[in-house]
C-alpha cells in the first residue's frame, strides 16, 4: 500500500552505472528506499543525509547518504523533501557551498602567497635600483627612530665617540655615497647588531657586553657596513614588506613601511649569498683599514658556544650556523703583520660603559 508519505524517485547504489525507479518513504528516522517489487533496498538515516544538489527542473533534489557514499538518491519531488525532511538537512545545500566558496578562496589566497614569496627575491633585485639613497636614507631614519621610541638610549658621548671614529675608519672603503653612516647604541640585552636602510646601524648593549675586545667590534660594524655598501639591507627590506615597497615609492608615504620595517630588519631576511658577501666584504674593508680581522673569527666562535649554553644567535649568524667555517675561511686571510688593536685601551673601556648613566660612567678622552 502507497502512503502519502510516498514519493518516486530513482536510486543508484554506486556499484554499477544503472539505476533503478523506487519509492521513496519518510520516517522519523529517516528515509526508507523500496523497489517497485516492494522490497526495501536502503534504510538512510536523518543524520547520515547529505544533499548532492538539486535537479535542473528545480522540482527535484539530489541526496547522499555518508553510510553509503557511492549511492545517489533522485527524489521528483522537492516540496515534499522540503516539508518532510528536518531542516538540517534543507540547509546542508547552502552551507556546503558556502564552505566550498570558502576553501577556494582560502585556496586561491594561499597560491596567491606563494606565488608572492617565490618571485619576491626577483622582484626586490628589480626594485631596489629603483629606490634612491635619500629615499634609503629617510628609511633608516625612521625606523632607527622607531627603535629608539621604545628602547632606553645609550648616551655616554666618551663610548660613543669611539663606536663613531672606528664606524668611519671602516665606512671610509665603502662604495662613494654610501659612507654616511650613524650608530645608534641601545641598552638592550639581546646579543645582536642591525643595519638599516641608508646607512644607520643598530648595536645593542647585549652585544658589546659578549665582546672580549674592540677588534670583535670592529669585525661585527665591518659586517654590518658590507650590507649597507651592497644594499643587502634595501632588498631584505623589500623580501620580508612586499608590496607595501612598491606603493611607498609610488605614494610617497613610509609610515605603514617603516612601521613594519622593523620587524622585517629585525628578522634579518638576508639570503645565503648575502651573508657569504658580507663576510668577504667585512675581511676586506678590516683589511683596508689596518684592523686585524681574527677578532670577528673569534667573535663568531664565541656565539657558536653561546647558542649552545641556551643563548639566541644574532639574526645575521642563523643564515650559517656553520660558524667553525666561516671562522676558518676569515682566518684563511689574515695579515701577516701584527696590527694594532682597532681602538686604544681607554676608548674600549668607553665603549664598553656606553650604557652607563652619565653620572656614573667618567669621561674618557679620546
Amino acid at each position: 500500500m502507497v502512503s502519502d508519505r510516498d514519493r518516486p524517485g530513482r536510486f543508484n547504489d554506486g556499484r554499477s552505472a544503472a539505476s533503478r525507479t523506487v519509492v521513496v518513504r519518510v520516517t522519523a528516522a529517516g528515509l526508507e528506499i523500496f523497489g517497485i517489487d516492494g522490497f526495501k533496498v536502503a534504510v538512510w538515516c536523518t543524520e547520515d543525509l547529505l544533499p548532492d544538489g538539486e535537479m535542473p527542473d528545480g522540482k527535484g533534489v539530489r541526496l547522499r547518504c555518508a553510510a553509503e557514499p557511492d549511492a545517489r538518491l533522485t527524489v521528483e519531488d522537492a516540496f515534499f523533501i522540503r516539508r518532510d525532511l528536518p531542516k538540517a538537512v534543507l540547509a546542508r545545500p547552502g552551507t556546503r557551498s558556502l564552505n566550498l566558496r570558502l576553501l577556494a578562496s582560502m585556496l586561491a589566497g594561499v597560491v596567491i602567497l606563494v606565488g608572492l614569496y617565490v618571485s619576491l627575491p626577483v622582484l626586490a633585485r628589480w626594485v631596489v635600483p629603483l629606490v634612491s639613497v635619500e629615499m634609503e636614507r629617510d628609511w633608516g631614519r625612521q625606523i632607527a627612530a622607531g627603535l629608539e621610541a621604545n628602547a632606553r638610549i645609550c648616551r655616554n658621548p666618551s663610548g660613543l665617540n669611539a663606536v663613531k671614529s672606528l664606524t668611519d675608519r671602516l665606512a671610509a672603503h665603502l662604495p662613494p655615497g654610501r659612507q654616511a653612516v650613524n650608530v645608534h647604541v641601545l641598552d638592550e640585552k639581546m646579543v645582536n647588531a642591525l643595519a638599516l636602510p641608508g646607512g644607520e646601524i643598530i648595536v645593542f648593549r647585549g652585544l658589546i657586553d659578549a665582546m672580549e675586545g674592540p677588534d670583535e667590534l670592529a669585525g661585527v660594524l665591518a659586517h654590518e657596513l658590507t650590507h649597507i655598501g651592497e644594499r643587502h639591507v634595501t632588498a631584505a627590506l623589500i623580501r620580508g614588506v612586499g608590496v607595501g615597497v612598491l606603493a611607498t615609492l609610488i605614494t610617497g608615504d613610509a609610515s605603514g613601511l617603516v612601521a613594519s620595517g622593523v620587524t622585517a630588519l629585525m628578522a634579518a631576511s638576508y639570503t645565503r649569498s648575502d651573508e657569504e658577501a658580507a663576510d668577504r666584504g667585512a675581511v676586506l674593508l678590516l683589511r683596508q683599514a689596518r684592523i686585524d680581522n681574527a677578532g670577528l673569527a673569534t667573535f663568531f666562535l664565541r656565539l657558536e658556544r653561546m647558542e649552545k649554553d641556551g643563548f639566541g644567535l644574532p639574526a645575521w649568524m642563523g643564515t650559517h650556523p656553520e660558524a667553525k667555517i666561516r671562522a676558518a675561511r676569515i682566518k684563511a686571510e689574515a695579515d701577516p703583520v701584527t696590527l694594532a688593536p682597532a681602538l686604544r685601551e681607554k676608548q674600549w673601556n668607553a665603549v664598553k660603559d656606553i650604557c652607563r648613566p652619565l653620572s656614573s660612567a667618567p669621561s674618557i678622552p679620546m
